[in-house]
């Protein structure tokens, strides 16, 4: 808290009942908890110091917005500022590092994510690793390609031509008490989009990887299910609304296939863009629901 004291000390009575009309979710105890501990800092100030500590509505909105950020992006310094304790880790995804290059023969943005707070160092790294060695070889290929574009037009002549677009950025899909999902996508544009994407999911009690045997008992055919399962969805959607899907084309999951485990316990299978579907169908995602797989669903409750 020490490297807040100078903010914190030009706060007065009045922009403290400013601060707590910006922030709803602060009850009056709250308030009052953050007055007993900073008032004390200004009590003892010289009449000219309170002077100076008045600032115009300008400065003090300033002051509001730097602890909405502070509240926002700092779970441990708001616990502290409510009395309250931090409960469990705080584990974070976070843009670590761009690669970027623009000119006439190539666009390419690339963010590269990482975790941050992970219990376990080593898999925490380990994950880290790959998320930073898939980025630069999405950059190195897309580099690559454009220097392609950029040689061949110069020997043909070309005016025009259609540079090399790469874009790699991710989301966050849940980041609840014991899951971490996000997913990395890659979309390339040529005469139209295309998208891939990798799906993760961190067991955050455990510190480890998901793949999607984890989910179940360890010889339970799972494999089986879901693929009738998403065969049996893709020819519903095909009879009541003419969905672009192939089910001919799909063979099988393992356990590469994209998944996450939604909000309400359920396993969601994700194919990359042409995989199963036409273009138009995006990334497909079939939703199944846990109750097909009976009793033969893991003990460590990742489904529910």
């Amino acid at each position: 808290m020490e490297k807040y004291d100078n903010l914190i000390s030009e706060i007065d009575k009045e922009n403290f009942d400013m601060i707590a009309s910006e922030l709803p979710e602060f009850t009056n105890e709250n308030l009052n908890n953050i007055k007993n501990k900073f008032n004390k800092k200004t009590m003892n100030k010289s009449s000219k110091s309170k002077k100076i500590i008045i600032r115009t509505l300008t400065t003090a909105a300033c002051i509001c917005v730097v602890f909405v950020g502070l509240i926002n992006t700092n779970k441990a310094f708001a616990a502290n500022l409510l009395d309250v304790p931090v409960i469990g880790d705080i584990v974070n995804l976070v843009t670590i590092d761009k690669m970027a290059l623009y000119d006439k023969y190539r666009e390419i943005n690339i963010e590269v994510p990482s975790i941050e707070g992970l219990e376990d160092n080593d898999v925490q790294d380990e994950i880290n690793r790959i998320l930073k060695e898939r980025a630069i070889a999405v950059y190195d290929k897309a580099l690559e390609n454009s220097k392609k574009i950029e040689e061949d037009s110069k020997n043909a002549g070309f005016l025009t031509f259609m540079p090399e677009i790469v874009d790699q950025s991710y989301t966050l899909i849940r980041n609840s008490d014991d899951i971490l999902s996000f997913k990395v996508v890659t979309t390339q544009i040529k005469a139209s989009g295309y998208e891939t994407a990798d799906f993760y999911n961190v067991d955050l009690k455990n510190s480890k990887v998901l793949n999607i045997s984890d989910l179940f008992d360890k010889n339970y055919n799972y494999i089986r299910v879901i693929n009738n399962e998403i065969v049996m969805k893709m020819k519903e959607k095909i009879e009541k609304e003419d969905a672009g899907y192939f089910p001919e084309e799909f063979k099988t999951i393992d356990d590469k296939t994209n998944f996450y485990i939604n909000e309400n316990g359920n396993l969601v299978i994700v194919f990359n863009e042409y995989e199963i579907a036409a273009g138009y169908m995006g990334m497909p995602e079939f939703i199944i629901d846990s109750s097909i797989f009976g009793n033969n669903i893991s003990d460590l409750g990742y489904l529910k």
